[in-house]
C-alpha cells in the first residue's frame, strides 16, 4: 500500500471569516437569541459575500469548538482572518445590532 505523502495545494485566504456562536434552545429567550443570530449573519453573508465567511456555530453541536474559544456568554461573534482573531463580542443581544453593525463591519473592512 503507498501512502500520499503530497500535502494539499495551499490556497490563499482571502476572506475573514465571522464564527456566529448560538447558545442551546433551552428556554424562550435562548430560542429568540439564536433567531436573531441566525438572520444577522445571513444578512451579513448576503451583503457582504466578497468580505466574509460567516458560519454559525451550535453550541449542542459543537460544544469543543464553543470551548475552544473560552467564551464566557452567548451568543457570541468571533471575527478570524488568517488564523489570528481580530474582533469578539460576547454576550450579543438583538437590541444592539444598530450599534454593533457598523463597527463590525469596520472591521471587517480593515482586514
Amino acid at each position: 500500500m503507498e501512502v500520499n505523502t503530497l500535502s494539499p495545494p495551499a490556497v490563499p485566504v482571502k476572506k475573514a471569516v465571522l464564527l456566529c456562536f448560538l447558545p442551546p434552545a433551552t428556554s424562550r429567550e435562548a430560542v429568540q437569541e439564536r433567531t436573531f443570530m441566525t438572520t444577522f449573519s445571513q444578512g451579513l453573508q448576503q451583503r457582504l459575500p466578497d468580505l466574509v465567511r460567516v458560519l454559525n456555530v451550535d453550541q449542542m453541536a459543537h460544544p469543543d469548538v464553543v470551548s475552544s474559544f473560552n467564551l464566557t456568554q452567548l451568543p457570541a461573534l468571533v471575527l478570524v482572518h488568517h488564523g489570528v482573531e481580530r474582533w469578539r463580542q460576547e454576550g450579543v443581544r438583538a437590541w444592539e445590532e444598530r450599534t454593533l453593525l457598523p463597527h463590525l463591519l469596520e472591521r471587517i473592512k480593515e482586514l
